[in-house]
């Protein structure tokens, strides 16, 4: 898959707003062992002088191989290092090197090359990158800025690296938790220590702390617990509003639910969890919204759908919807430049609003709003609907 296409699946996949099932995160390690069959010659020759290659690194530690699929990786396997400590970074330009070496002994288009960093002590922790195509430089300062993240968080955090075989100045980086980590405390993890992440983060942004390069030539995701951010680490208040999300309806445990893993995306949306979307472009159609899935609505379940409504409506330019396959309940943020969308439900909504005091209703309008989408070049809608 083309560096590009990889981006658009990836960040398409993470739009879609849908709860992760459990297990199914390419954030998790998956079986250890590792079955040769059906790998061509070459790959399992140059799997296995990588293994050689590897371990013989000065203090070098773990190396291991495990096999992997999706759209996100090109590679069919995940090649594993533990780096120590003290050398970390030395021993992961090492690595870098020396798997771009011994894959230059074979052809290119057959080679695909997926693998894992572990620093020795950390449990959940793990910085992957999916190919090759990236100047080492760019891959150290990367794994720098990952490093200084954890410090900055006080806790492990997974970062993954995608990259172009034909580009060596263009890669996007998706940064989420560490392995197993509780959705509640992750994020009550980041709203403790946000001045610290944001610090790290902006000097990131403005390269200067050198810690990541390219700049101008990145796209960087936030996919934790309840969140998906694209563009760079989010405001305070867009992380306090996940957390308090979580206190009315579970937090969707993993973002990058279809990145890695074919699913049921009916099941995927039927399942319980609140998400929020947000990006740091503030003309993308729909890019900041909450949602809130249910498998059934209940009764009991209301008072929980107009906390979260509340919370909402409290951060500017965030629309809102709860959905049910038997009642759903939305507003939006006007104007709407399109068709709104309203039922009976979202009009029951926005009056509970109401007479709760909600601040800023001025700015909400009941219903879903609907975009008037350019038309296609064949003269019809890009909806495909014919209308």
């Amino acid at each position: 898959m083309s560096f590009q296409r990889r981006i658009v699946s990836a960040l398409a996949a993470l739009s879609l707003l849908v709860p992760a099932l459990a297990g199914c995160s390419f954030m998790n390690d998956d079986a250890t062992d590792l079955d040769s069959a059906g790998l061509v010659a070459s790959y399992e020759e140059f799997l296995a002088e990588s293994a050689t290659q590897l371990r013989e690194i000065e203090g070098i530690g773990e190396v291991s191989q495990a096999p992997i699929s999706g759209a996100l990786w090109d590679s069919s396997v995940m090649i594993d290092v533990e780096v120590s400590e003290e050398f970390a970074e030395a021993q992961t330009v090492a690595v870098v090197e020396t798997l771009r070496r011994v894959s230059d002994s074979y052809p290119l288009y057959g080679i695909p090359v997926a693998f894992t960093i572990r620093v020795a002590g950390e449990s959940s922790g793990r910085f992957r990158v999916a190919g090759l195509g990236l100047h080492p430089d760019f891959v150290i300062s990367n794994f720098n800025y990952w490093r200084a993240l954890e410090q900055a968080l006080g806790a492990e955090l997974t970062m993954v690296l995608l990259t172009d075989d034909y580009d060596e100045v263009s890669y996007a980086r998706i940064i989420g938790p560490g392995n197993g980590a509780v959705s509640r405390e992750a994020i009550a993890q980041v709203v403790i220590n946000y001045d610290a992440l944001a610090t790290v983060s902006s000097a990131q942004g403005s390269g200067g702390t050198g810690v990541a390069a390219a700049q101008g030539n990145e796209y960087e995701t936030w996919a934790l617990p309840g969140l998906n951010a694209s563009g760079h680490l989010p405001p305070r208040d867009v992380i306090e509003l996940v957390a308090a999300l979580g206190r009315s309806f579970p937090l969707q445990e993993n973002a990058w639910l279809g990145l890695d893993y074919d699913y049921d995306y009916p099941a995927a949306l039927a399942a319980a969890g609140a998400l929020v979307q947000w990006t740091d472009n503030e003309a993308a159609l729909h890019g900041r919204e909450v949602a809130v899935n249910s498998a059934e609505y209940r009764d009991d379940e209301w008072p929980a759908i107009v906390a979260a409504a509340a919370d909402a409506a409290q951060v500017a330019g965030f629309d809102f919807g709860y959905v049910s396959p038997e009642r759903e309940f939305r507003f939006h943020t006007s104007p709407c430049e399109g068709t709104i969308e309203q039922t009976a439900d979202d009009e029951l909504l926005f009056a509970t609003l109401r007479e709760d005091g909600v601040a800023s209703l001025e700015r909400l309008a009941p219903g879903r709003c609907v975009p008037e989408y350019p038309q296609s070049w064949g003269g019809g809608s890009a909806s495909g609907d014919g209308s």
